[in-house]
């Protein structure tokens, strides 16, 4: 039964494919900036409210622009840097968030931009978080989706089926080859079977989510994003320091408007992110939806976080 809805959802990615040009999807050039900090890859795209964004784990800024194509047509113009490590960007001091947050300063610098909202997803919570805290100044808001707030200091933090491997996180510097070895396998399997890629991020939700050809195309883009991803580790390692190290999300340091969206459903970031983000933050909402698990652009409620998100945004701007 597997192998046959596997066929069906490939067959759905494949019509959807051959008809998207007709999707007018919008795409952007990378560009290079060298900073203080070593080079930063980015992209720019997008008219309107200027938002810094701080994608996920496992692969760089070209997932973010796929999934993001609403606010893209929602008046948001949208600068992704690659976080440090990953493709062209510098890794910078290995384990800090402030290699990220002080690239994204200068690189807003660069385009004459002073303030933007901040944008942080997945892996990238806490270096949005980071720069909300460090520039004040310069966040008009900050968006926390499906984020990691929290540093990985017990097996509550760590994504479903990964408890028992804590330990292995905790001596990355060590088991750094078992992990890197484990990422590949994963990512490969992912990207011959981007069934297995969506089960993973879905959890729970997969069901409700798996015969949305959308999302299937989306999926298969990603899948084939993280592949590549794996040609060079560095910036995926650094994530691993990130996370067990000090950088979460600190009580009373971030004092700009904050939106949390998160699904209970998340297999790869446990709900208790969202909820100690939101315990940290006096100016926060937390939305608490029935989304695609871990992708929340998707499932039940996707409408709801897509408006949601914008008049979130607009009213930073009232």
């Amino acid at each position: 039964m597997d192998r046959l809805r596997n066929q069906v959802i490939f067959k759905a990615f494949v019509l959807t494919r051959s008809q998207r040009l007709e999707c007018n999807v919008i795409s952007a050039r990378q560009h290079v900036l060298k900073t203080r900090h070593g080079d930063v890859e980015y992209i720019d795209v997008g008219d309107g409210t200027p938002t810094i964004y701080f994608h996920g784990t496992g692969a760089g800024n070209d997932a973010a622009l796929v999934l993001e194509q609403g606010l893209l047509r929602s008046n948001c113009r949208l600068i992704i840097p690659n976080r440090p490590g990953y493709y062209q960007t510098s890794l910078g001091q290995r384990g800090k968030v402030e290699s990220s947050v002080e690239q994204a300063s200068e690189l807003l610098d660069h385009l004459g931009i002073e303030r933007a909202v901040v944008v942080g997803t997945s892996g990238g919570g806490m270096s949005a978080g980071q720069f909300a805290c460090c520039y004040p100044q310069r966040a008009i808001g900050l968006l926390l989706q499906c984020a990691q707030s929290h540093s990985w200091d017990s097996r509550t933090w760590l994504p479903e089926g990964l408890q028992s491997a804590w330990y292995l996180f905790q001596c990355h510097r060590i088991l750094g080859p078992v992990l890197r070895w484990e990422t590949r396998r994963r990512a490969k399997t992912g990207h011959r079977h981007p069934t297995s890629c969506l089960r993973h991020m879905s959890g729970s939700r997969y069901l409700e989510i798996m015969d949305d050809g959308e999302v299937v195309r989306q999926i298969t883009e990603l899948a084939a994003m993280t592949l590549k991803c794996t040609t060079r580790l560095d910036g995926v390692q650094n994530d691993w320091a990130v996370l067990v190290g000090d950088n979460g999300i600190k009580n009373d340091t971030i004092h700009c408007p904050t939106l949390i969206i998160h699904d209970p459903a998340d297999p790869l970031v446990p709900f208790a992110h969202a909820e100690w983000a939101h315990k940290c933050i006096a100016q926060s909402k937390l939305l608490n939806v029935h989304a695609g698990g871990h992708l929340i652009w998707f499932g039940r409620d996707s409408t709801l976080v897509h408006t949601e998100r914008v008049n979130f945004i607009n009213s930073l701007l009232a």
